[in-house]
């Protein structure tokens, strides 16, 4: 496209659309419930005023969640909506919440597209325009996955930085992949002619006289801003704000529009209208390429990416359970046994997670009570995947034979949801039923025979029904921390000497090195050997090196680790030679700003981990895994001072507990950080001088690994907010240089900052940040303006006790050939297991479906939303095409190339159990799957 002419225009535009809609925060606030009871009288005032021709069109806020809303109270209420969805009247869709799209994953924000427009469909039509008001930014992707809903256009508010001076209001955004929009900004705001004839915009939500005089000034005054950086002469002028009613008086206003700007043609209508108008005109268009991440105009709200951390770390949990580990496993046992897919569960558990996607909502901005509704809901999500996964696996291994001698036999089912083998350390707590056998006997097998390095860490004598069944819990953590209260609390009472193995359980603590299929399970059988059988074993598989534990070091022969009595760390790769000290240096410093935004105080204090007072103790040692921790205390200002200058003298002691895992067979040095937060108004990080120097920050993100400039970020002169020093991830960020570097890898930490000096580059990873309200304007970060309602948010200072969990991997070379995504999905996404018996059980060994060559990155396996046929979405990360193959086990029938809404495009060539597929640089590709029957059970 050729350069456009500097955006601008002289005098009023040729035509103007009013577009009237309501901006709806399910909850902010206000809690959901109470919201809700608002919006059932709009809602209601909407469709009357819709029916009987005082309002011509209304946008539904581009979230079909709120029709669903609406009708689970009022179910007659259906017909009356379709007609006027049908009629072109109202507009829904085509979200179904308006999500922040840094705070989610890229598979939520599908997720949120085809449920969505599942849910508009469903009630007439899905509004085809990209409408996202009042998201906190905007991810790169965006264009290429509105054009995989067959979505051409975008309409915004927040997020430019200086770039709008060339761009102008219109422009096309393009994705890495090349996919383009039509971007238009909402100049002024998505309420710029909200309350028309209002001298105070609230007074929408009151029975106030219109006055025409004031709605001709305030429409001015958006032509004239208009003007500045028009690039067609269309204007758009959003009638409506949060929470509003439908507008008033429209029949009066429009009149006194059209006779003060008798040049102007004044359209009512939708969003939809208004793009095709501004495409109908032809305006010649400048070309952006990236995130939207600036604020210029309005405030972008960083804040809210370390915001009541608790609210990112049990979302990243539950996307993990419901795409990485309940959709593969549940597909799996679908095409290889005939189970039946849980298609209704599965979609119930991602609405109620969607329901906490919205800014307001995963941003965690909103107050104490919308934040407890939503730990409930999070909750919910996790226990029912959790339950899925489960009765999966005990369909694979049952936890009871069909005669009671049959339960001798155990058998330890271990399922891996990921696309590709791997072999991982299984911990277990593994429980025999009486009477007792000799552990120091016990020998763990496969499928096939062959001994499997096994060891046991641990044995009790426990009283039999206590009512958990431990077998079934998916996980050896899970399964240790349960009991260790029951042990702590009762002790005697339900550990049984040995003189009673023969009427007790026993427990195991087990410990073993597992190979696992990709996308499915591997069987073990745990039972008494013989003991020469078991020593030419042991010769013919022998154990692998154990982790070595020497003082404040581990080491596993791939990586050395010293961990120091302050938490900190020192890294030597053992492999390439680099090294890496003080690594994990705990920081705090005050925090004078909000729910929305970081701030600094005039008098500005940061607190590192002392040098003295710790000790390092190994937590576990002997085998295949080891943990050391340090513990200390940081003595820490107890909060900031009233007038909050600065923080208070007083000062109160918070216990910290850094534990440092290693693996065998596996640089990743695992962390953990336990924090117990006593204090307020401050935010504790963790920083790591990775001594790598580098111009820039690679950020794992939406379908996209960001290359971030260090060198160029922008000034923010006369910005509505100054540019961060902070930026949004998601699985992992790192620095390299030509021989390696260092990734940082997280589990619901998104918020981080890169600092460059001559030493090399420093990264900063945001653990807690600890603030008291809502919203405040007396701040710098955000030139002391509010951004929401004054209400004190107290349970914003996230006190108690808190854990996080991040990695660190050094590696040599390029950090795409040396694995890091794949390294970071292993991280991320644990293999599940239970214990059941021998008898009934399944053969493992079988994967669903393998990924090939590793170029590409899976991001979901699932069942088709309506056909029973198996869906793989995957992406480049690369700026170069690649080539994938998919091979499945039962054979493929047929192949398609979908869109994001999962309806064909075109057909792949299939060669017996494999798909092959080529990849332009940067693109989404979803893969639908018909297959053959399975080869047995």
């Amino acid at each position: 496209m050729s350069q456009a002419e500097p955006p601008g225009r002289d005098g009023p535009p040729r035509i103007a659309y009013l577009v009237s809609h309501t901006h709806w925060d399910r909850e902010w606030y206000q809690t959901f419930g109470e919201f809700r009871v608002d919006m059932d009288h709009v809602i209601r005032s909407m469709l009357a005023d819709l029916e009987e021709g005082r309002l011509d069109h209304f946008v539904l806020d581009g979230q079909a969640v709120l029709l669903h809303d609406y009708l689970s109270a009022r179910p007659g209420e259906e017909g009356r909506i379709r007609a006027l969805v049908e009629g072109g009247k109202l507009a829904v869709g085509p979200w179904y919440v308006l999500p922040d799209e840094f705070l989610v994953s890229g598979e939520a924000t599908v997720r949120n597209l085809l449920l969505g427009h599942e849910a508009a469909a469903g009630l007439g039509g899905v509004q085809k325009v990209g409408y996202m008001p009042d998201s906190f930014g905007h991810i790169a992707q965006i264009p290429q996955l509105l054009q995989g809903t067959g979505i051409d256009s975008f309409i915004y508010t927040r997020g430019n930085g200086d770039e709008i001076d060339r761009l102008g209001w219109e422009f096309v955004w393009r994705a890495p992949d090349g996919s383009e929009v039509l971007a238009i900004n909402q100049v002024r705001g998505y309420c710029n002619a909200g309350g028309l004839g209002l001298h105070e915009v609230w007074h929408a939500h009151t029975p106030r006289e219109v006055d025409l005089d004031r709605a001709v000034a305030q429409v001015a005054e958006i032509f004239e801003t208009h003007s500045e950086r028009a690039r067609s002469d269309v204007t758009l002028l959003n009638n409506g704000c949060d929470h509003f009613p439908p507008p008033r008086d429209l029949e009066r206003i429009l009149p006194a529009l059209r006779k003060a700007f008798p040049g102007t043609e004044f359209r009512s209508g939708g969003f939809a209208d208004y793009v095709r108008c501004v495409r109908a005109r032809e305006p010649a268009l400048e070309t952006f390429e990236g995130e939207l991440l600036g604020g210029r105009l309005h405030h972008i709200l960083s804040g809210v990416w370390s915001t009541r951390m608790y609210l990112k770390q049990a979302n990243d949990r539950a996307q993990v359970m419901l795409a990485d580990v309940v959709e593969p496993l549940a597909a799996r046992a679908h095409f290889q046994s005939g189970t039946v897919y849980p298609a209704g569960l599965i979609e119930a558990c991602w609405r109620e997670l969607l329901e906490n996607h919205p800014h307001d909502s995963i941003c965690g901005c909103s107050t104490d009570e919308v934040h407890r509704e939503m730990e409930t809901r999070f909750e919910s999500v996790l226990r029912t995947g959790g339950q899925i996964v489960r009765r999966g696996l005990k369909d694979l291994v049952p936890t009871f034979g069909r005669h009671a001698e049959d339960d001798a036999r155990t058998a330890l089912c271990v399922a891996n949801p990921l696309p590709f083998d791997r072999t991982e350390v299984i911990r277990r707590l593994v429980v025999l039923q009486p009477p007792a056998v000799d552990p120091s006997r016990l020998a763990l097998t496969d499928d096939d025979g062959r001994p499997v390095p096994c060891r046991i860490e641990r044995v009790r004598r426990v009283e039999r029904f206590w009512g958990i069944d431990y077998r079934v819990e998916l996980d050896g953590r899970s399964q240790e921390e349960r009991f260790s209260v029951y042990e702590e609390r009762f002790g005697d009472r339900i550990l049984r000497p040995e003189s009673e193995k023969d009427t007790a359980d026993t427990f195991l603590s087990l410990e073993f090195v597992a190979d696992l299929p990709a996308v499915g399970h591997a069987r073990f059988i745990l039972e008494e050997a013989d003991p020469e059988a078991e020593a030419e074993g042991a010769r013919a598989n022998p154990m692998p090196p154990q982790v070595r534990v020497d003082g404040d070091v581990l080491d596993n022969g791939l990586c050395r680790v010293r961990l120091h009595p302050n938490g900190t760390i020192d890294l030597q790769d053992l492999r390439s030679g680099q090294e890496f000290t003080g690594l994990n240096a705990l920081e705090d410093s005050e925090d004078v700003g909000d729910e929305y935004d970081f701030s600094r105080a005039v008098r500005t204090e940061t607190v590192g981990a002392p040098d003295a007072g710790g000790a390092v103790a190994p937590l576990r040692e002997g085998g295949w895994t080891a943990v050391l921790a340090a513990r200390f205390e940081m003595d820490l200002p107890l909060r900031a001072t009233a007038d909050r200058t600065g923080r208070t003298p007083e000062r109160r002691s918070c216990p910290v507990e850094v534990r440092v895992e290693l693996r065998a067979d596996d640089p990743l040095v695992r962390i953990e950080t336990r924090f117990d937060n006593r204090v307020e108004d401050h935010r504790l990080r963790a920083r790591f001088p990775t001594g790598v120097r580098s111009d820039h920050l690679w950020s794992d993100g939406h379908f996209l690994v960001n290359r971030r400039s260090l060198a160029d970020r922008p000034a923010g002169e006369g910005w509505v907010q100054p540019p961060p020093e902070t930026v949004p991830q998601q699985e992992y960020s790192l620095v390299q240089d030509a021989n390696g570097g260092l990734a940082l890898l997280n589990r619901g930490l998104p918020e981080l900052e890169a600092r460059g000096s001559g030493d090399g580059v420093d990264l900063c990873l945001t653990l807690l940040r600890a603030v008291g309200w809502l919203s405040r304007d007396d701040f710098e970060s955000r030139l002391r303006s509010n951004a929401g309602p004054t209400l004190h948010t107290p349970g914003a200072q996230c006190p108690g006790p808190r854990a996080f969990q991040y990695a660190l991997l050094p590696f040599a070379g390029d950090f795409r050939e040396s694995g890091i995504p794949d390294a970071s999905r292993r991280y991320r996404v644990e293999p599940v297991s239970v214990q059941g018996v021998l008898e009934g059980s399944v053969q493992g060994g079988r994967s669903l479906v393998r990924r090939g060559t590793g170029r590409a990155t899976i991001t979901a396996i699932k069942r088709h939303c309506s056909r029973d046929s198996l869906v793989v979405r995957l992406y480049n990360p690369s700026s170069e095409p690649v080539r994938e193959w998919l091979e499945t086990d039962p054979p493929v029938r047929a192949a398609w190339l979908t869109d994001l809404l999962e309806e064909r495009e075109g057909s792949v060539p299939v060669a017996g159990n494999r798909v092959d597929l080529s990849l332009e640089p940067h693109r989404i590709v979803t893969v639908e799957l018909e297959l053959g029957e399975a080869g047995g059970a």
